[in-house]
């Protein structure tokens, strides 16, 4: 899966209530289309990154001058550089803005220059990291994945022991995800125990997300209601995927209507609060 995915497949099969893996690569593929269509509509991605020189118009459309710029990928985390073009487009050379010749809102992603940008379409380049991370959904650098802890695997043993004390963690075994509701875990420990009868037999895999590992702020979550959209959608499309080009189904004395959309207004407006422009 993609680093830049809204949600993760594991997430998806727990909604849906799928255990088998017959779906996993459509559940690959539908997360991925309904990503990259809510970051087309947001005009954004926002999953973090670090994106370089990434260009700007200095003006508006018709030509006006600016003395701000809105980043695509907010909230900034880390601004490296703002330049300006000069000279031919055939041999440009970028000029390096000075950090006291603008101020910036990090949180709102915006750059607020001391007098207006030299006009130009594609002549503004900026440096920096921005977005969100995944830490809310389960991929980025706090978790640690594919771990194996300690303990006999012999379809006996109940207890298992962590590298390190961990705040959550998500239980693969014999090649299944585990209840959490078949295992005891408290949070600040560094060991589970299955249930009586929910021993493995053969292999053992555990995620999970250190007590060390801390949401400071500096690494905003992404936003919940963005990843329950793209959860939505993929719900929709994942249920409906035999019924395609069909409006209508009736099962007996009852009748189903399918959407015709992947999102629902209510969606659309969520997406819309989060639209990047690149310009004030």
């Amino acid at each position: 899966m993609s680093a830049y995915a809204l949600t993760t497949k594991a997430r998806m099969k727990e909604r849906l209530g799928i255990t088998a893996t017959d779906f996993d690569d459509l559940l690959d593929r539908l997360i991925l289309a309904v990503t990259d269509r809510i970051e087309k509509m947001a005009n954004r991605r926002f999953m973090q990154a670090t994106f370089t020189h990434q260009l700007y118009d200095g003006c508006t459309p018709s030509g006006a001058p600016i003395s701000a710029l809105i980043v695509k990928n907010a909230p900034i985390l880390v601004l490296n550089s703002v330049q300006y073009k000069t000279g031919l487009n055939s041999n440009p050379t970028w000029v390096s803005y000075d950090e006291d010749d603008y101020d910036v809102d990090m949180e709102a992603g915006i750059i607020y220059f001391k007098g207006y940008l030299p006009r130009g379409k594609q002549n503004i380049r900026i440096t920096y990291t921005g977005g969100f991370s995944g830490y809310s959904i389960g991929v980025n650098n706090f978790w640690v994945y594919g771990s194996i802890p300690t303990g006999s695997i012999n379809g006996v043993n109940l207890s298992f022991m962590l590298a390190e004390d961990a705040s959550q963690i998500i239980v693969y075994a014999d090649g299944l995800r585990i209840s959490a509701e078949n295992y005891t875990f408290t949070a600040g420990t560094d060991s589970f125990t299955f249930d009586a009868g929910q021993a493995p037999f053969s292999t053992l895999v555990v995620d999970y997300l250190p007590t060390t590992a801390q949401d400071d702020g500096t690494d905003p979550a992404l936003p919940s209601e963005i990843v329950e959209v793209c959860e939505e959608a993929v719900s929709r499309l994942f249920k409906r995927r035999d019924a395609e080009g069909r409006t209508t189904e009736t099962l007996g004395e009852s009748q189903i209507t399918w959407s015709q959309n992947a999102f629902t207004a209510e969606n659309v407006a969520t997406i819309k609060n989060y639209r990047r422009g690149s310009f004030l």
